[in-house]
């Protein structure tokens, strides 16, 4: 990842703690969980490396709402916050019964979801919009909300998934990607191929499904191949198996250089974003 977004990124989460902490100024209303991060940002800045990126940026910002009572809202920003990933917000209050605590956790992600396209910090207008949300749920009752399952349905016990995620130096073959697309398909795997370089395969599907792809894939010729990770599921994250480009301009062609924008955006819309950590060593 280019150095110059990061740095982009870093600097708009430093000057808009320097506005909440302005906004939030009195006793208790803002605390950062590591003083220290910020002092590491700064030194990034004026780095040349990722060195100093060791920790996010993490705080609680404690919200008055209705009869004087408040509401701490715990926030952690990703080093590509915001204009490559999502905010991160929990809020764990007495004020809420669990009822309207997994409410407000789905509207939180809904709001989130939303600003997938944002490109300047949020934080404040997610703070004055919560606020609202928290009061409106205070003066309602659970009653008038519908209760989200607390799980996600589980398949059978003989139903179990499994998830692989394959990194390979290249894939250009024409020959080669129609056969990783014609396997997985054949064998009702969903997920994505990624051709040029680097080469990214995710299937899921029943494991015995999933470990058969595995096998025939790895015997074609590779360059390098590898098994970045297994992982069981229960819910498929995808609904088709499709090749995907990813690339900076419609022209790329598998050539193409990756969108890194492109694919975090892609990976989060479908539950999976965790993966960018091992896939390209992003944070």
């Amino acid at each position: 990842m280019d150095l110059q977004v990061y740095r982009c990124c870093i600097g708009l989460q430093l000057e808009e703690l320097d506005l909440l902490s302005s906004i939030y100024c009195a006793a208790g209303e803002l605390q950062l969980l590591d003083a220290g991060v910020v002092a590491d940002f700064s030194e990034f800045l004026q780095s040349e490396s990722e060195a100093s990126l060791r920790s996010h940026l993490e705080y609680i910002i404690r919200l008055t709402v209705a009869a004087k009572q408040c509401v701490d809202v715990r926030i952690e920003l990703p080093h590509l916050y915001p204009q490559l990933e999502l905010a991160r917000i929990s809020v764990h209050t007495p004020l809420l019964d669990k009822i309207k605590e997994q409410h407000l956790k789905l509207q939180i992600d809904n709001y989130l979801l939303e600003q997938r396209q944002a490109e300047e910090p949020y934080i404040f207008q997610l703070l004055s919009w919560l606020q609202d949300q928290i009061e409106a749920l205070m003066s309602c009752t659970s009653s008038d909300l519908e209760c989200p399952p607390s799980e996600e349905p589980k398949e059978p016990k003989g139903m179990q998934l499994e998830r692989l995620w394959i990194y390979s130096h290249h894939i250009k073959s024409s020959a080669k990607r129609q056969e990783l697309v014609r396997q997985a398909r054949q064998l009702q795997l969903t997920g994505f191929s990624r051709p040029g370089k680097p080469g990214i395969i995710c299937v899921e599907g029943e494991p015995e499904n999933v470990q058969e792809y595995w096998r025939s894939i790895k015997a074609l010729r590779w360059q390098k191949i590898s098994l970045v990770r297994t992982e069981p599921c229960h819910k498929r994250r995808f609904e088709h198996f499709t090749e995907q480009l990813f690339n900076s301009s419609a022209a790329g062609g598998e050539e193409g250089v990756i969108n890194m924008g492109q694919f975090i955006r892609f990976l989060e819309d479908h539950g999976t974003g965790y993966m960018k950590s091992e896939l390209f060593g992003l944070a």
